[in-house]
């Protein structure tokens, strides 16, 4: 079953894609079931995938060994799909055993005590002096050391390691003081 773009691609040679297509589609497809256990409709996909692949090579004429570019590819195509797969995979498992990342899980009520933590910290942070504030943003927001901190601003870097400790005491603080109302 050879598509419609096959047969409009013609090499100098003689053999076109659509030739090429008819005389391996199927032996490639057996190939990818029986080494990867795929489906056969997937087989078909991946196998279409090589094809895709070849077709501008094709017209250029740089494939010396048409069947064995065919095999590579599909090989190599199978194999990247089957790690797409895992990744898939371990990505959901990660979401099904981690309930905090399901978006089922955000209760209302958890909403309501997640913005009452962000309304907190967000007083203490403006509640702290400028410099104080600016300081710890760099380091734990956009991830700055303190050495590159202290570049910037023209500091020391034990200055800023300092700031940076009492806004995060002041944060903690208020967060203590405020511990039984969230």
């Amino acid at each position: 079953m050879a598509t419609a773009w096959a047969s409009q691609l013609a090499t100098d040679s003689g053999k076109d894609l659509d030739y090429y297509y008819r005389e391996y589609q199927q032996e490639l497809c057996r190939y990818a079931v029986s080494k990867f256990g795929l489906s056969y409709s997937e087989a078909e996909d991946l196998v279409q995938e090589a094809f895709a692949r070849m077709a501008p090579q094709l017209r250029e004429g740089d494939i010396e060994h048409v069947r064995a570019f065919l095999y590579r590819s599909v090989h190599n195509a199978t194999i990247d799909a089957l790690r797409k797969g895992q990744v898939r995979e371990s990505y959901a498992q990660t979401v099904q055993s981690d309930p905090e990342r399901e978006q089922d899980n955000l209760s209302p009520e958890r909403v309501a005590v997640s913005r009452q933590f962000l309304g907190l910290i967000s007083r203490a942070l403006w509640g702290m002096p400028n410099k104080r504030r600016r300081l710890l943003l760099m380091n734990r927001v956009e991830g700055l050391s303190y050495a590159e901190i202290a570049r910037r601003e023209g500091l020391s870097a034990t200055v800023v390691k300092k700031h940076v400790a009492k806004a995060l005491a002041g944060c903690q603080e208020a967060l203590r003081m405020h511990d039984g109302e969230l």
